[in-house]
């Protein structure tokens, strides 16, 4: 039976009110933090928060960044629970606030396997990735393979099988050997002798600085 197709709608007030939120958070955050609270969509609250939170410090910011995950956790599915997260951990990273940024990422982690199609698992992992490359260190980026290659098959998706190309390309540019081990890792099938014919041809992207 095909999987039932997914239509999310959400509320104009969300909308409305998170840019209204987002557009006050660093000049009256009392304020922004009190028009996120009536936001009634996870998905919009969350990212109101998040924007409260990374615009403040001190008990505000961290009431904020309680209620990000609190929202988060109220979205209509896993995907969006797991994908809206990935702002909030980019902001903890960005105000270098390292245990929430490991507590949110685990948050992330735990939905992972849960999120289905696995095109929309993938398209998560894709959002994590990106904020592993711009903002995480190694070790996150490690956290996220793992995840990849543990819960996310390449030829099920095109979503999966562009995101393997993403973390093949990314790791080949520094560690080479990282691209190889993650190809080795992947099943026999389409993706992977794809995979194996971009890396024979030297494709690489930088995915981050250090």
């Amino acid at each position: 039976m095909p999987l039932q197709q997914k239509n999310f709608r959400p509320r104009q007030e969300s909308v409305v009110n998170r840019g209204m939120a987002c557009s006050l958070a660093a000049t009256q955050p009392e304020r922004a933090f009190a028009i996120a609270a009536s936001i009634p969509d996870g998905w919009y609250r969350c990212q109101a928060m998040t924007a409260v939170g990374r615009n403040k410090s001190g008990p505000l910011a961290d009431k904020a960044f309680a209620a990000a995950r609190t929202a988060a956790a109220a979205g209509d599915d896993a995907y969006q629970q797991a994908a809206v997260l990935c702002g909030t951990l980019h902001a903890a990273l960005d105000c270098k606030r390292a245990e929430l940024a490991k507590v949110v990422l685990q948050d992330i982690l735990r939905l992972i396997p849960v999120v289905e199609p696995m095109a929309s698992r993938a398209f998560a992992l894709s959002w994590l990735w990106r904020v592993a490359c711009t903002a995480g260190d190694a070790r996150m980026r490690h956290m996220v393979v793992d995840t990849v290659v543990g819960y996310c098959h390449p030829d099920r998706s095109w979503r999966a099988a562009r995101l393997y190309r993403e973390l093949a390309a990314g790791l080949a540019w520094y560690r080479p050997d990282l691209a190889e081990a993650l190809i080795r890792a992947m099943p026999p099938g389409k993706a992977r002798t794809s995979l194996e014919r971009r890396r024979a041809a030297g494709e690489r992207h930088r995915a981050w600085t250090e």
